[in-house]
């Protein structure tokens, strides 16, 4: 970035090759001996997606993800397929670090945002799932209750109890509900995210089966998420960033790989090659160990 132009394929070389935890630790020695922060040095030189991205790049993901959730809730709208990504099928320790990051922050608390800026059931998901309190490790809860308890919260019923949704699968552990999901198939002839399909409408509809994409298979899940950023008239970009950065380290994006190839009978790598371009595309590759 010294003098005059930046070279872009130096920069690629860095920002999409190491690790978030390595790049971390990249940032830190670039403000330890330029006394600027590699952010606002990179936000100066680049414009354009690939601007965005390698901004992205130079931040912890812990910070990226408080930007993003600052960002979808601020301003006029709401950015409501933004908070569900970032904010469904993180751990308990994940959302702790994000709700105390956004405080130290914005100096508001992440659940009073969100109840500003949405309503209703979407509203109570949310606020749930920034709780972060979801029994993760216990396994002995009664599958077969559960799944009665599910199945007269919604089908069994005229209307819909979305507080007895919203409530078990927001606080039992992913290893649990996955037995749930399985034994409700067996049991009814169709899957828990039919039946959330049919008595759920608006984003908490939206938000729920996503939710329980993300138990049921987490790889599957995310790989389903890049294909929405790129399918359809137009890419969206911010969330393709967002999925990038946030998926890239090695031995997090190879699973994904996979799934994703499994899925829609093609590479992630053909795919980003087909919908993006110049330097944003590289560096999305770059960062994706593709190139």
């Amino acid at each position: 970035m010294k003098g005059f132009g930046t070279d872009e394929d130096a920069l690629i070389s860095v920002l999409g090759r190491y690790p978030p935890i390595q790049m971390n630790q990249i940032c830190l020695g670039y403000k330890s001996n330029y006394g600027k922060t590699l952010e606002s040095e990179v936000d100066s030189e680049t414009s354009g997606n690939f601007g965005k991205l390698c901004v992205a790049l130079s931040k912890s993901i812990l910070d990226f993800d408080v930007y993003c959730l600052h960002e979808a809730i601020a301003g006029i709208g709401t950015d409501e397929d933004c908070l569900i990504e970032i904010l469904v099928g993180r751990t308990n320790a994940d959302i702790q670090a994000i709700t105390t990051a956004y405080k130290q922050k914005y100096h508001n608390s992440l659940e009073k945002d969100i109840k500003g800026d949405t309503s209703g059931y979407f509203e109570r998901l949310l606020v749930a799932l920034v709780q972060g309190n979801r029994d993760e490790t216990n396994t002995n809860y009664d599958v077969k209750a559960d799944v009665e308890a599910l199945y007269k919260a919604g089908e069994g019923r005229m209307g819909t109890d979305e507080s007895a949704f919203i409530s078990l699968l927001c606080s039992r552990s992913d290893t649990h509900l996955r037995k749930v999901f399985d034994r409700y198939q067996q049991k009814y002839g169709h899957s828990v995210e039919k039946a959330v399909k049919n008595e759920f409408s608006g984003d908490v509809k939206k938000a729920l089966v996503n939710l329980v994409k993300s138990i049921t298979n987490r790889n599957e899940f995310i790989a389903e998420q890049f294909e929405d950023s790129m399918k359809g008239f137009g890419t969206k970009d911010n969330k393709l960033i967002r999925l990038t950065v946030r998926y890239r380290d090695p031995q997090i994006i190879e699973p994904i790989k996979q799934a994703y190839k499994t899925m829609f009978g093609k590479s992630l790598k053909k795919r980003i090659d087909g919908d993006t371009s110049g330097d944003y595309r590289k560096l999305l590759l770059t960062c994706i160990g593709e190139k």
